[in-house]
């Protein structure tokens, strides 16, 4: 065990483990600026993509991996983000530096962390924990979503390393020697703030192509909602709903898809660089991201009018569909309204950070 390695639960596993590993080094970073420095907002409708009811699969902020080497690049990291050609390599390198007394961030697949309670058990292939020690075969393991310090198996986190599914970030391994003891924060948070801005507003010349990323992708959401139940029926409609809605809520976002976590990022930068400014941003983007969790609620109350049963369905349908198809158009529309909102937002928000 690294006796000196803070273990620290976080609303968001790979926020909250390079904030870990950060703050072991000896910089006293909040998850909320972890996830802002890293870029983390964003959104994409990955129609290309599906849940296991088919449904679209939404992603709301950058894909596995990129939090964290955003960190690393911004704050002069001195340290590695890799992935390794084979799991055993990747254990072999892991296992040094655990023993030099330098801890390691991972991306697994969560099903293999056999700590976590059974309903935590299932495969979603980038999940970031850090491993702070070892006794022999087996591993201890700082997750974020763990409370106590877990203890893995080198047969598990084998299994948990090596995996090919999308979004997967196979034998990662990340871990810092050292960070600078000053920064330029207002350098560093305009560029993060530029980042996170042209991640979320595409150029015109390339909307038209990519309209499952950004605002774009919000808009292609909002309009394809209304033909849910023309495209699915039964439980897949039912589950399709509800997933999309926990996805927002759940699965490490701290609410509000993100949106609250990037709030009380410009709350704690409006301090830190004296900016008032921000303090007004922080405060729209929370309360955008209180009506998300809003939106979410609505969305979850519909997606629970389905039957759970196949056999009800056509009943359903008959007598609800009036109904059920009126309050998604409502909720389409709604979230039309997130779209134009966030735009105007990020604008603004633009603005506020040339002017650092």
């Amino acid at each position: 065990m690294i006796e000196s390695y803070r273990h620290q639960v976080a609303a968001h596993c790979e926020t909250g483990s390079t904030r870990n590993l950060l703050n072991h080094v000896g910089l006293p970073i909040t998850e909320p600026m972890v996830f802002g420095l890293g870029s983390g907002p964003a959104f994409f409708y990955l129609f290309f993509t599906r849940t296991p009811k088919r449904f679209p699969f939404v992603a709301l902020r950058n894909p596995p991996g990129k939090v964290l080497r955003n960190n690393f690049r911004m704050l002069g990291v001195e340290g590695t983000v890799k992935c390794h050609r084979t799991t055993r390599e990747a254990m072999e390198e892991a296992n040094r530096l655990i023993d030099d007394g330098i801890p390691v961030m991972a991306c697994v697949d969560m099903f293999y962390m056999r700590y976590l309670p059974a309903f935590m058990h299932i495969h979603a292939p980038f999940h970031f924990v850090v491993l702070m020690g070892r006794d022999g075969d087996t591993y201890a393991v700082s997750d974020p979503y763990h409370e106590p310090v877990g203890r893995l198996s080198a047969e598990d986190l084998a299994l948990a390393w090596d995996i090919r599914a999308p979004f997967s970030k196979g034998n990662l391994i990340a871990y810092v020697r050292s960070v600078p003891n000053e920064h330029d924060w207002r350098r560093i948070a305009a560029k993060a703030i530029g980042r996170t801005c042209r991640n979320m507003i595409l150029p015109p010349l390339v909307r038209k192509g990519f309209f499952f990323v950004g605002i774009e992708g919000m808009k292609t959401y909002s309009r394809r909602m209304t033909t849910w139940p023309r495209d699915y029926r039964g439980v897949a409609l039912r589950e399709g709903i509800l997933l999309s809605a926990v996805g927002f809520e759940d699965q490490g976002t701290g609410g509000g898809a993100f949106r609250l976590l990037y709030g009380a990022f410009l709350q704690e930068l409006a301090q830190l660089l004296d900016e008032r400014a921000f303090e007004g941003l922080a405060d729209r983007i929370i309360e955008h991201g209180q009506n998300w969790r809003r939106f979410s609620g609505r969305l979850i109350a519909l997606g629970k009018r389905v039957p759970m049963k196949e056999e009800a369905f056509d009943a359903f349908w008959k007598s609800e569909a009036a109904s059920f198809e009126k309050e998604l158009r409502e909720l389409s529309d709604r979230f039309a309204e997130f779209a134009f909102l966030e735009e105007r937002f990020l604008i603004e928000l633009r603005a506020a950070a040339r002017r650092l």
